[in-house]
């Protein structure tokens, strides 16, 4: 077989990393009120920023980030991220998430305080707008699919895993196939700081929303 070196162009990054889970925010999250989404396929807390009531896992979270931005991607200090928004998911049995990405933010991440077994991993989806070998009006068959050609990456969960990842980037959640309810914690981040040349430096000075 002749000799070859293949060169990955442009990879999406997709972090994760572990999060010890603590009794009490267990305790927190079931405490909390919630509403059905409007999809009608879930509930969602009430609080939207409810990391702000977990200042420990928030801090965690925060070191999370910046080990994904400066040690992993590299972005220089000028460039701070920030947590927004973040909220708390419930998936009862059976339910699941469909395709989705996030909007008005540059990063997102899910915390798994709470998954009981078989109720449902986070999966990552390709999507209509990544063509990362063939144009998409051609189907080519593969004879077993790996992270290049798959549309389709699910990353195995456990309790206290933490995913961090691009907010353009679609995923979608599995059904939940145990007899329990399946608790997350997603969040969104954006960035403040002074970005370009000086002829067309941009500065951003967005104040946290609460």
């Amino acid at each position: 077989m002749a000799q070859f070196k293949a060169h990955n162009l442009w990879p999406i990054p997709v972090y994760e990393g572990e999060i010890p889970v603590r009794e009490k925010w267990k305790v927190l999250i079931k405490s909390l009120d919630y509403e059905r989404t409007h999809i009608n396929n879930s509930d969602i807390s009430c609080d939207r920023y409810i990391l702000n009531s977990m200042p420990e896992l928030k801090s965690e979270i925060e070191t999370h980030c910046e080990n994904f931005v400066r040690k992993y991607l590299n972005i220089k200090d000028n460039a701070k991220f920030y947590l927004q928004n973040s909220w708390v998911n419930i998936h009862g049995p059976n339910e699941f998430s469909q395709i989705h990405y996030h909007g008005s933010s540059l990063l997102s991440g899910v915390y798994y305080p709470i998954l009981p077994k078989k109720s449902g991993d986070i999966a990552f989806h390709k999507g209509s707008i990544y063509t990362n070998i063939f144009h998409n009006s051609i189907r080519i068959e593969y004879n077993e699919n790996n992270h290049i050609t798959t549309e389709k990456y699910v990353i195995d969960l456990n309790e206290g895993t933490i995913v961090i990842f691009p907010s353009h980037l679609e995923h979608s959640v599995e059904q939940n196939k145990s007899n329990e309810n399946r608790y997350s914690i997603a969040f969104n981040l954006f960035v403040r700081g002074e970005f370009g040349k000086e002829e067309y430096k941009l500065e951003i000075k967005w104040n946290d929303l609460k």
